[in-house]
């Protein structure tokens, strides 16, 4: 890769209402990011429109990661009981830089809450809870107390089943992957413009993407925790893209 591009990664909050408030971000996303070839920039949030945009212009491609729920209000939906809010000042930055991002079509990787800040962020809803929705089958998306490292013996995981004229099976040149799990909300409708890419076999949506933008995908799986192909390709793909990107800029 002639070109290594800028792949901006939205931070999370560790004990968000404490002061001072402390960012934290699991290094497998940077790492994944780095062995890709892409260079790693991590975002702080900030809620002065000026400072985002200008943030959004030094990216060749923005990711997603991890962690608690959207707030259900933005879907139209009460809050169920076990529903745990993201911090609300990452919320906002994570769907303002979504929106610049798609102003400018950046190449963006949405992982697990990034997907589903994807589709909330089109206009799309979730199922809170997914125990309490009935699907095709019952399988397991999520442990009650999920380990930190998703390839531990015991942790969830499942096949998933790639739509074939999707852009994610160009990528994955597969069908069918063995993924790992942590979800415990899904999506329920789509949003506009997206494709469902991939499902489970009890037929949740596992994987979301914008076929009219460069490369704009969201998965429910973290591949950042994946070894080989599984994780690989996905990387390889927004990176490839930014770098593409990067080159033309």
């Amino acid at each position: 890769m002639s070109v290594r591009p800028f792949i901006g990664i939205s931070l999370d909050n560790q004990a968000p209402n404490q002061s001072p408030g402390v960012y934290e971000l699991p290094a497998t996303y940077a790492r994944a990011v780095e062995r890709a070839g892409g260079v790693p920039l991590l975002l702080p949030h900030t809620h002065d429109p000026a400072l985002r945009l200008a943030l959004s212009e030094q990216l060749d491609g923005l990711l997603i990661p991890g962690g608690d729920d959207i707030d259900p209000s933005l879907y139209g939906q009460a809050r169920h009981p076990r529903t745990i809010l993201m911090d609300s000042r990452r919320q906002a930055f994570d769907l303002a830089m979504l929106s610049l991002a798609q102003q400018r079509n950046l190449p963006v990787l949405g992982v697990c809450l990034g997907c589903q800040l994807i589709n909330v962020h089109r206009g799309g809803s979730l199922h809170q809870y997914l125990p309490d929705v009935t699907l095709k089958t019952r399988i397991a998306h999520s442990n009650s107390s999920p380990p930190t490292d998703e390839r531990r013996p015991g942790a969830p995981e499942h096949d998933v089943e790639i739509s074939p004229d999707s852009r994610l099976a160009a990528i994955m040149g597969e069908r069918r992957w063995r993924v790992n799990s942590r979800h415990r909300q899904g999506i329920a409708a789509l949003g506009r413009g997206l494709a469902a890419a991939a499902f489970s076999p009890d037929g949740l949506i596992e994987a979301v993407e914008d076929p009219s933008l460069d490369l704009w995908i969201g998965v429910q799986w973290h591949p950042e925790n994946l070894e080989g192909p599984a994780r690989e390709r996905l990387f390889a793909a927004l990176t490839a893209a930014a770098a593409s990107r990067a080159a033309r800029r």
